[in-house]
């Protein structure tokens, strides 16, 4: 293993000086050849942003006449506008002032250009002065920011952002101005280039040196209230504002008069009572108003409800207002005493509540301490709100008669009975309504019959049917003479008796050469024409709207006598 080791290390030297002697050898060999001349440079990256004071690489490369890149081959570099940003031999881009500039690598003549643009340097830290600073309320102070570069340099040329973490307590303008505007701790910033910088400021209120309440005294009636005006002034007697102020009142006599943490006094009972107003941040200042309470007189009694009617039989609540020589309401507790002059009309309550009773105008009278008002309301009708006929659809025939029932509902949902009802029919020629609401049938056919009452209207749909015909009833001969017309009288009877009429009823004759008929349109005639002597039977039957027979037939003979014989001369006499 001693003597391994030393032969091993022989070996890997003497591989190792054969590696070098061979790139040696190599260098030497391409040394020896010559390097083409460029066709085309390009340089890269094609555009560069560097802010000023920073660098960038730029790598320009030269290509032969074939678009190979040549190795070695010598670039140089330089840039157009050296105030804005200069370059070295070895392509390495210095930022110097905000501007544009282009840097380019040339090789045999041969140029490419890369634009450099040159912007502001960015600030590494952001300080504000002073950075610590307290202010009393309403005043005023400028604050300066200054922007530094990773190497502590000033950069000069630089716009902040500057902002307040509560601005209702300081607010700050973009020129770094700050206004103190409430008590409070607040912290200032100014941003450039994202980097931030802080100043800490504290606010605190201006001293408060006196203070001073109006009016200095009021007389006001009991219940009434005073808000007195509050008036600060600092120590140079200059008015400040009571804006966050917090105030301290105080009643010397709350059984008179108390008063709120805002200072609205309100008064309960006749006397007399001082109200203070101290500052809690200075409790040695105080200020007082003096407050004189009596008891109010009622002078107007005021009916609220001015206008309006009244419905029969729904109540209505009515309120009276009590005002004292100060125009000021009375408190609670005055008796109101409630009536009216129309007592047959409306009926009204000690509460104040008035239900109407009959139609006619009525008034209402409110009387406290001997002072009365009075309003006058028209009494009528709840309106009616809905009318429904029933039933809702009726069949009927010719000739009858049916009972239509109406209610008649009013807007409460009551139904009422002493509204005016008009019974109206769509058409009277199917059928007619009296004024009770009796319906009588007169034609085949539908047919709308309504009620109607305040404008609201209900219905009812008819539908009229035909009366089927049971008989006619006709004489059972009837004669006419040949060559003439004649006619005799028919009846159609339903199987009550009734008589109808206008129906269709055929007349067919056995001996047509003998004689025929027609039924007129109204059924009441047969007219007969005779054409030869004889004897003919005529049946009537009676058809419907679906040419069906209806009812039983009837028969007629009708007799044509022959012409009478010419007389004859008598022989001549002797």
């Amino acid at each position: 293993m001693r003597v391994a080791a030393p032969i091993a290390n022989f070996r890997a030297t003497l591989r190792a000086t054969t590696t070098v002697l061979a790139l040696i050898g190599l260098a030497g060999c391409l040394d020896l050849k010559t390097v083409p001349d460029a066709c085309t440079v390009s340089v890269a990256p094609a555009t560069l942003t560097i802010p000023v004071n920073g660098s960038s690489a730029i790598v320009g490369t030269a290509f032969d006449c074939s678009g190979n890149s040549i190795r070695n081959k010598k670039i140089s570099y330089s840039s157009s506008n050296t105030s804005v940003a200069t370059v070295t031999t070895e392509g390495n881009v210095i930022a110097v002032a905000v501007g544009s500039a282009m840097i380019s690598a040339v090789a045999n003549d041969k140029t490419a250009s890369v634009p450099v643009t040159v912007t502001p340097e960015a600030a590494a830290t952001v300080t504000i002065t002073p950075s610590t600073l307290t202010l009393r309320r309403t005043n005023t102070r400028d604050l300066s920011a200054t922007a530094r570069n990773s190497q502590n340099l000033i950069i000069t040329g630089r716009t902040f952002r500057w902002s307040s973490s509560n601005s209702s307590v300081v607010a700050v303008d973009q020129n770094g101005r700050v206004t103190a505007l409430a008590a409070g701790n607040v912290v200032v910033t100014a941003e450039s280039d994202q980097t931030v910088g802080s100043a800490s400021i504290i606010v605190t209120e201006i001293p408060i040196g006196s203070c001073s309440l109006s009016p200095a005294s009021s007389k006001v009636t009991v219940t009434q209230s005073v808000q007195p005006t509050l008036v600060l002034r600092d120590t140079a007697n200059n008015v400040i504002p009571t804006q966050g102020r917090p105030i301290v009142w105080t009643s010397s006599n709350e059984i008179v008069a108390t008063v709120s943490s805002s200072g609205l006094a309100t008064t309960r009972r006749a006397g007399t009572a001082t109200i203070t107003a101290s500052p809690q941040e200075n409790a040695q200042v105080t200020c007082a108003t003096s407050i004189v309470a009596v008891d109010p007189r009622i002078v107007q009694t005021v009916i609220q409800q001015r206008t309006g009617s009244l419905r029969i039989g729904i109540p209505r609540g009515f309120t009276a207002v009590l005002l004292d020589s100060t125009n000021t309401q009375v408190p609670a507790g005055r008796i109101t005493n409630w009536s009216t002059n129309t007592p047959t009309v409306i009926n009204v309550t000690q509460a104040g509540i008035v239900t109407g009773l009959t139609l006619g105008t009525a008034r209402v009278i409110a009387t406290a301490e001997g002072v009365a008002d009075t309003v006058t309301l028209s009494v009528t009708n709840v309106p009616v709100a809905s009318v429904v006929v029933s039933p809702l659809q009726i069949t009927m025939q010719e000739g009858q008669t049916r009972q239509l029932s109406v209610v008649v509902t009013d807007s409460t949902g009551r139904e009422v009975t002493d509204r005016p009802i008009e019974w109206i029919t769509g058409d009277p020629t199917k059928a007619t309504v009296s004024a009770t609401g009796l319906v009588s049938a007169i034609a085949a056919g539908n047919v709308s019959v309504g009620a109607t009452s305040e404008g609201r209207v209900g219905q009812s749909s008819v539908i009229i049917q035909q009366t089927p015909a049971d008989t006619i009833v006709v004489a059972g001969t009837f004669s006419v003479a040949r060559g003439s017309n004649s006619a005799f009288a028919i009846t159609l009877l339903d199987s009550r008796g009734n008589i109808l009429r206008n129906r269709n009823v055929v007349v067919t004759s056995d001996t047509p050469g003998v004689a025929v008929g027609t039924a007129n349109a109204q059924s009441t005639l047969v007219s007969v024409s005779g054409f030869a002597a004889g004897t003919a039977t005529f049946t009537l039957q009676v058809v419907n709207n679906n040419n069906q027979n209806e009812g039983k037939a009837s028969r007629v003979v009708v007799t044509v006598p022959a012409s009478p014989a010419a007389p004859r001369t008598p022989p001549d006499a002797p």
